[in-house]
């Protein structure tokens, strides 16, 4: 498969790459070594996985021509061509990963890998043309973590989304940071939202269509990646073909006495009254069909009357919890995300 020859990886010129992958590596590195090593074979697919966020993960084969062609989406999109310095700090065992490979190996970047963590500019002293993180890896910056950031050329954010919380310490600093929406099927993101403007609608990459169904769930139309429509799960507010605000995942939609709350929606209100791992869900309910339960992760117990009194205040009548659990683990995928709760 192509490999720019403006392509660097770790100071390895796109030259040496071939003989420099076949080496040994420390254990958090092998992800990348193998998906280069795979990129670099004579196959014309590749091995893909989902997260694993909404179900087991599933994994399947892609062609490399549609991960090159996101690559390119993006590139192009945020201006980012041969020369460009890019910092890898995602493990390339999903497709975030991976895609800052491909990009890199195609666009002709120079790639700085380092281990992936929950803290990755703890160690870091120069910036970045381009760089992807979860929201995760940025909830804990310090100042000088943030000015640091926003010398970055572009910053982008996905994986989960960004709590308003995250959104307003980055915007404080920076005007360099985009919110990305995607998912493994659609080999990374195909729209985005920059986080410094006031409740932005994501905007579709090029050559990407967008329309709804019926219960209004988004649906991809890009040629280029699949041949096939994305069916999602999302429910949406569609602006235009190329434009939308996002309100929640349908399978976690809650209809409860005949209205219909969004987990998510509720999850994201209540976080900033929340010190520990949580989970929005329902249970059945004789009078409401289903009604809506807040779990809690703890070993010790908790005071909820004080809790929901907190809570309360920043939700709607009808998105308050009817119950609270304490649990003392919540599951959790592979990728670290809390499993939905389904009874």
């Amino acid at each position: 498969m192509r490999i720019h020859p403006r392509f660097s990886y770790n100071g390895i010129p796109a030259h040496e790459i071939a003989s420099f992958i076949e080496g040994t590596f420390p254990e958090w590195e092998r992800p990348a070594i193998l998906f280069m090593r795979e990129w670099l074979n004579a196959e014309e697919t590749i091995e893909v996985q989902t997260s694993g966020s909404s179900g087991e993960p599933t994994v399947w084969r892609t062609g490399k021509s549609a991960l090159e062609a996101s690559a390119s989406m993006t590139a192009n999109f945020f201006h980012r061509y041969s020369g460009t310095s890019a910092l890898l700090v995602l493990p390339a065992t999903y497709i975030a990963g991976k895609m800052m490979l491909v990009r890199a190996m195609t666009q002709g970047w120079s790639l700085t890998s380092i281990m992936p963590s929950a803290q990755p500019l703890s160690t870091l002293k120069q910036p970045f043309d381009f760089a992807a993180f979860t929201p995760m890896q940025l909830v804990e910056l310090n100042d000088d973590q943030l000015k640091l950031l926003a010398q970055f050329g572009t910053v982008i954010v996905g994986g989960a989304a960004v709590s308003d919380a995250l959104r307003e310490r980055l915007i404080s600093y920076c005007d360099n940071t985009y919110e990305t929406y995607g998912m493994a099927e659609t080999l990374s993101h195909i729209a985005v939202r920059r986080l410094s403007g006031q409740n932005m609608p994501f905007e579709a990459l090029e050559g990407v269509q967008l329309s709804i169904d019926t219960e209004h769930r988004l649906q991809i139309s890009a040629p280029h990646l699949l041949p096939e429509i994305i069916q999602t799960q999302d429910v949406v507010e569609l602006l235009s073909p190329s434009a939308f605000y996002y309100r929640g995942r349908y399978d976690r939609m809650i209809n409860s006495g005949g209205v219909k709350l969004f987990s998510e929606a509720i999850e994201k209100k209540i976080e900033p009254y929340m010190d520990r791992p949580y989970h929005i869900s329902s249970l059945p309910d004789d009078i409401l069909g289903r009604r809506l339960v807040l779990y809690i992760e703890s070993e010790v117990p908790i005071e909820e009357k004080k809790l929901k009194e907190r809570i309360t205040v920043a939700l709607d009548r009808y998105e308050v919890p009817k119950e609270i659990i304490v649990v003392q683990t919540l599951e959790r995928t592979s990728s670290g995300k809390i499993k939905q709760i389904r009874h």
